[in-house]
């Protein structure tokens, strides 16, 4: 599948910029799943996550278009068994990964059910993933969630499990197959184009040439290929131009060193924009080069190193994906497919998507939606009750 055939999937109608930059509205149906009957804000807060039925300002995605809603996770009281969940991840060598297996092992404790989670090594890891999953399937897994190394590469797989009556939730990084059973991810074609959108209306003036140099990830990945696009698409018809694409790995090294090559090839640039790991890098590689005065430096997710530079004026700007929260998500929606409960309005929802800067981090930024707590180390099974 192409990049372009993806953005069917991953850009949704015109709302993008507008869901995830603000604005409330109301749901009119009653008595939906997962549905709260209240205007929705445009940022969550730490009071909304302090209780066991917590919820979250999310869009639901229902045919093409957005419905902002406030989440609400099903009642545990209602839950008839200890449910097997089995978590298939790309790698957990990032504090991202560590925030989304948080958000995964909290809510498999609060709905009681158990966790077996697998992590491939990396992007490069394809087989490895699939035969992962056949390992989920091998062990008596209920439902899958699925962050997937390859958003056409799993295809097969996800569609074979689900033919055998096993629900898989489609996490984070995307899945192209529409036998899918449910995505609970936020759309990264929109995290690309908010933070474009971002750059073009705060950062950018005058009709001078803007040169940016852009760090995706690992290409094919799915998630790099849309954040890449909505970029594009933001600041198309402006004078910011990608004058370099370079594709790799997240690992700390890998993005470092095609960072590095790039300055070293144009110490022109006036912009770093990338994945989380490249703003990172972006910091240490621009510092030693002496140019931390001219070249600025955007990432389109987060992660607790970005929200380091953020607080210390290195990075300027970041989208917001609420990880924890997607992983929250996406175990509420395996529990209610596995308790016989339809996904009401649609099958696919996500967290609003918020620009965090170095002026709205100390008021708008929470931790508990993002990132695991401090001192938190990976959890590969826990124990139903």
């Amino acid at each position: 599948m192409s990049i372009r055939s993806r953005l069917h999937l991953q850009r949704i109608g015109g709302l993008a910029l507008a869901a995830a930059l603000g604005g409330a509205a109301l749901l009119g149906s009653v008595g939906t799943v997962g549905l709260a009957q209240e205007a929705t804000p445009q940022v969550g807060s730490a009071e909304d996550l302090a209780s066991a039925n917590w919820t979250w300002p999310v869009e639901w995605v229902v045919d093409e278009e957005k419905q902002p809603a406030m989440y609400e996770p099903i009642d545990p009281a209602s839950i008839t068994k200890a449910w097997n969940i089995c978590v298939s991840f790309p790698h957990l060598k990032d504090p991202y990964w560590l925030g989304a297996n948080y958000g995964i092992a909290e809510e498999i404790r609060r709905d009681g059910a158990t966790m077996q989670l697998f992590e491939a090594g990396g992007y490069t890891e394809l087989d490895t993933q699939l035969s992962q999953m056949d390992d989920c399937v091998a062990q008596g897994a209920e439902a899958i969630i699925l962050g997937a190394i390859s958003a056409d590469g799993v295809n097969a797989k996800v569609e074979e499990i689900v033919a055998s009556g096993i629900p898989v939730i489609d996490f984070v990084n995307g899945v192209s197959s529409p036998e899918v059973s449910a995505h609970a991810l936020v759309s990264f074609y929109d995290m690309g184009y908010v933070t474009g959108t971002y750059m073009k209306e705060n950062l950018v003036s005058g009709d001078e040439p803007i040169q940016v140099a852009f760090f995706p990830g690992p290409q094919g990945a799915g998630w790099t290929d849309t954040a890449y696009q909505g970029f594009l698409d933001a600041t198309e018809g402006t004078n910011i131009e990608v004058v370099a694409t370079k594709w790799g790995d997240t690992g700390r090294d890998i993005q470092l060193a095609l960072i590095e090559d790039e300055l070293q090839a144009n110490p022109d640039i006036d912009f770093i924009v990338g994945n989380a790991q490249a703003a990172v890098s972006g910091v240490q590689a621009v510092r030693e080069a002496g140019l931390e005065d001219s070249i600025k430096i955007l990432a389109f997710h987060q992660n607790p190193p970005v929200y380091d530079g953020l607080a210390a004026g290195d990075l300027t700007g970041s989208a917001n994906d609420h990880t924890v929260i997607q992983g929250r998500m996406a175990v509420d929606m395996a529990i209610r497919l596995l308790e016989g409960q339809t996904l009401e309005p649609s099958n696919r929802a996500g967290p609003v998507i918020t620009m965090m800067t170095p002026d709205n981090l100390e008021t708008e930024f929470v931790w508990e939606s993002t990132f695991a707590p401090k001192d938190y180390q990976p959890e590969f099974t826990v124990a139903g009750e």
